[in-house]
């Protein structure tokens, strides 16, 4: 008895020897900052969306500050990243390309923790050969990120010759975004001294938008020495002209920075019309320091929407 045991257990023994173990050996993705910022080819813009933007307009379209990034390997989600980031892939099919699917996202202004794919690009597909043990990188097969051609956008100042805002603040005084050179950029530029109050609240032109069930984002690049605040002016028959604040931005010490607003909720939420659509004003405000300039620096602004269903 105790022999045939012997014998059943060199057996199993054999058995479990001569099994192929998985190859748990995973390759990765490297993902850097510059792989999904400053990559969008905008050169066929004009065309998919039906506009006539000129070269300084369509440039707003490719300065952006995405922070993470979602990853999809071979119809697998691999999660949310923040860049710059290696993601470990195990799923990898012998001596062939993997899918890899790519989508830049960005943490959602007042939110500290909710991160949104951006919405108004395709997501990006690449065919990418894969090695156990290595990391694969982008740096010499760089991506490039297309807007959907849903994607629309009503609203966009780039202070190339002028301003939409308000020539005057809301107690009149004539202060307001000046079309000016700084830091080899074209902006819009307030500057606050002891001599215009120190302080500004301006208004934009009207904006048209649609009232529900798309993704609307108004996005904002700037540099700026001193906080900044941002509001939304509705006006319905129950609540005329009112104004509803819906984030900030902080001074940023010189650097460029590119901050993203959900406005979809804000106007879903105080629109009470049955209208399909919305008209609203942008209202931006600061405040400076006495016995000091505080410059105000905005590259672009623009709102871009596109349906949710």
């Amino acid at each position: 008895m105790r022999k045939t045991l012997h014998a059943l257990f060199a057996i199993l023994i054999l058995f479990l020897v001569s099994c192929k173990q998985p190859n748990l050996t995973p390759a990765y993705i490297q993902i850097n900052f510059e792989d999904i910022n400053n990559c969008v080819d905008v050169s066929t813009f004009n065309a998919t969306h039906g506009v006539n933007f000129d070269t300084e307009q369509l440039s707003a379209f490719q300065q952006h500050n995405f922070t993470h990034v979602n990853v999809y390997v071979n119809g697998k989600n691999l999660g949310c990243w923040q860049v710059p980031c290696k993601v470990p892939v195990l799923e990898i099919p012998d001596e062939d390309s993997s899918s890899v699917y790519i989508l830049p996202a960005f943490r959602k202004t007042g939110m500290t923790n909710t991160v949104q794919g951006y919405p108004f690009f395709n997501v990006l597909q690449k065919k990418v050969l894969l090695r156990r043990g290595e990391t694969f990188s982008f740096a010499n097969d760089p991506l490039t990120f297309v807007y959907s051609p849903y994607s629309t956008c009503p609203y966009l100042e780039t202070f190339s010759n002028s301003s939409s805002f308000s020539p005057k603040d809301s107690v009149n005084n004539p202060i307001t975004f000046q079309p000016t050179r700084y830091d080899g950029r074209t902006v819009g530029c307030i500057t606050l001294n002891n001599s215009n109050g120190l302080s500004f609240d301006v208004a934009s032109i009207p904006i048209t938008l649609p009232a529900r069930n798309y993704y609307q984002y108004l996005e904002i690049t700037y540099n700026i020495e001193a906080n900044m605040d941002v509001s939304l002016q509705l006006s319905t028959a129950q609540h005329p002209y009112t104004i509803y604040p819906i984030g900030g931005m902080y001074a940023t010490n010189g650097e460029w920075k590119t901050i993203y607003f959900d406005i979809a909720s804000t106007i879903n939420e105080r629109h009470y019309t049955g209208a399909s659509n919305t008209n609203l004003t942008l209202v931006l405000s600061g405040s400076g320091d006495a016995g000091k300039n505080t410059n105000y620096y905005i590259d672009n602004i623009k709102i871009v929407y596109e349906p949710s269903i």
